[in-house]
């Protein structure tokens, strides 16, 4: 081996080893060399609404009734596992918008996606650039940081329907809102 080769391996082994330091030191690991950061559990047990098991008729139901009573607020329905265990497929989700300065540790916001489609993960990490999200279920974070301009809401309510609350949305929405492909 030449010297040249030497010096390479050298610089590489220590920078190998102070990258392995600052990730073992900071708290957060990697799997695959992406950047896992550890899950805030007790901000998320505080700060993140646990979901009332509910019929799926009753989850649209309570989820209109909170809007109404609440301008300003929104639902949807969740679709994924990326937030197991705390909300499964299809929990209907309730959020308002506060500001996003006052945003919390361990809360459960919507954003919207990277690729255009809303979003509903924890927060783990304030940064400079914004918050970074990561669904519970996920190994990593998101790419990306939750700003003002891609945040939709902080879940406040959480319904988890004991089937699927497609049809009984089907059955309440106003004519023309839902649609089907038969």
């Amino acid at each position: 081996m030449n010297t040249t080769s030497t010096k390479f391996l050298l610089r590489a082994a220590a920078l190998a080893g102070l990258l392995g330091s600052v990730l073992l030191g900071s708290g957060c690991a990697s799997i695959g060399g992406a950047l896992v950061l550890p899950l805030p559990s007790d901000a998320i047990a505080q700060n993140s609404p646990a979901p009332e098991v509910v019929t799926p008729y009753q989850a649209i139901e309570n989820a209109r009734a909170y809007v109404k009573a609440h301008p300003g607020a929104d639902y949807a329905i969740g679709s994924g596992d990326s937030m197991l265990p705390l909300y499964h497929d299809h929990a209907v989700i309730v959020t308002e918008r506060p500001a996003l300065a006052s945003l919390k540790l361990g809360q459960t916001v919507m954003f919207m996606g990277e690729n255009g489609v809303p979003v509903a993960h924890t927060l783990v990490r304030r940064t400079e650039a914004g918050w970074v999200t990561m669904g519970l279920g996920n190994p990593v974070p998101d790419p990306g940081t939750l700003r003002d301009d891609n945040y939709l809401g902080v879940v406040v309510k959480a319904y988890q329907p004991t089937g699927s609350p497609i049809l009984a949305y089907a059955r309440t929405a106003p004519a023309g809102v839902f649609a089907s492909n038969p």
